[in-house]
C-alpha cells in the first residue's frame, strides 16, 4: 500500500519544499487581533514581522482544525494511501488531538499518528527521515517504528534574547521570565520530552550562546551519524556563526547540518533574534 506522509506548519516546510517531499503540510493558525492566518498559507514570514513591527498589538497562535485534518487524510486515503501523520509535541499544541479526532471521521482508513516529541528543525527533520523510508519501500508501520525509535536520540537546545514572548505564549513560567529579565540571566532552553526545561543559565547571550553549543556538542556520539539543524527567527547570521562553530568543532563530518529560518507560528512564541540547534542521530544505512 502506498504511504501518505503529513506534517503540521511547525516543521517549517514551507510549500515549496513540501511540494518536493510530495508531503501534505497542515498549516496552525497566526492570530493577530480578531484575523486568523494560516501559517505559510495567508501570511509569509516577511508579513509577518511587517505585521509584528506595525503597532503593539502581539500575535497569538492556534492549532489547525479538525476539518482541516479531516480534508487531508480523506483525500489521501480516497487514493489508497497509508498515512503516516508526524506532528508538533503534544505537550506543546493540542494539535495532535485535532488530528485524532479527524482520524475518526475516515473510518475504515489506515492513519498513523506520531508524537515527535519535538518542533521546528526536529519535527522537520523527523519528516525527512519519514520520506526517505517511504522512499526506501518501508510501510507506514516501519516507518512509525523507526521514528519513535529515535526519539531517545533527539535534542533541542535554544536561546532566545527576549524571553517575553515565550512567557506570553506560556512556553515558559512568568517566574523564570521574570528572574532573566531582573537579573540579567539568559537561559539555554532545552526540550525534554516535548516540554520546554532549562539546560543553564548564563550572564550574557553571547556566554547563552556558547552554552547551546556546548551541550549540542555532548549529545553527539559519533559525527557521521549526527544530522543538525540550526533554526533561527530572522538571525541569518547569527545562525550561520553557529552552525559555523559547531562544523569546526564536530571530530568529523556530520550526515548533515542545515540551517533553516522559522515560520510565523513558532516566531510567536520565541520572537525575533532566537536561534536553536537541533540534533538527532540516524544510522540508516
Amino acid at each position: 500500500m502506498p504511504v501518505a506522509i503529513v506534517t503540521d506548519s511547525t516543521s517549517d516546510i514551507d510549500p515549496p519544499r513540501a511540494l518536493e517531499l510530495g508531503i501534505d503540510v497542515v498549516p496552525l493558525f497566526v492570530i493577530f487581533g480578531e484575523r486568523s492566518y494560516r501559517d505559510y498559507v495567508d501570511l509569509s514570514r516577511a508579513e509577518f514581522y511587517e505585521r509584528l513591527g506595525a503597532g503593539p498589538m502581539l500575535p497569538t497562535t492556534s492549532q489547525p482544525t479538525v476539518a482541516m485534518f479531516e480534508e487531508v487524510f480523506a483525500k489521501r486515503t480516497s487514493w489508497g494511501d497509508e498515512v503516516v501523520c508526524v506532528l508538533i509535541s503534544q505537550t506543546l499544541s493540542g494539535t495532535i488531538n485535532a488530528a485524532g479526532s479527524a482520524v475518526a471521521l475516515v473510518p475504515g482508513a489506515q492513519i498513523h499518528l506520531v508524537d515527535s516529541q519535538t518542533v521546528a528543525g526536529g519535527l522537520r527533520m523527523q519528516v525527512e527521515q519519514a520520506v526517505r523510508l517511504k522512499a526506501d519501500g518501508a510501510s507506514g508501520s516501519e516507518i512509525v517504528e523507526a521514528l519513535r525509535s529515535n526519539l531517545r536520540t533527539q535534542r533541542l537546545y535554544a536561546v532566545a534574547p527576549d524571553l517575553s514572548h515565550l512567557e506570553r505564549t506560556g512556553r515558559i513560567g512568568k517566574a523564570k521570565a521574570a528572574l532573566g529579565t531582573l537579573l540579567r540571566i539568559v537561559p539555554v532552553l532545552r526540550l525534554v520530552q516535548g516540554a520546554v526545561e532549562i539546560e543553564a543559565q548564563v550572564r550574557t547571550f553571547t556566554r547563552a550562546q556558547d552554552a547551546m553549543i556546548e551541550a549540542a556538542l555532548r549529545s553527539v556520539s559519533e559525527s557521521r551519524y549526527a544530522r543538525l539543524m540550526v533554526m533561527h527567527t530572522k538571525a541569518p547570521a547569527l545562525a550561520q556563526r553557529v552552525a559555523a562553530t559547531l562544523e569546526g568543532r564536530l571530530p568529523g563530518a556530520p550526515r548533515s547540518l542545515e540551517i533553516v529560518e522559522a515560520g510565523p507560528v513558532i516566531a510567536a512564541h520565541a520572537g525575533p533574534g532566537a536561534v536553536g540547534v537541533f540534533y538527532m542521530e540516524d544510522r540508516a544505512a
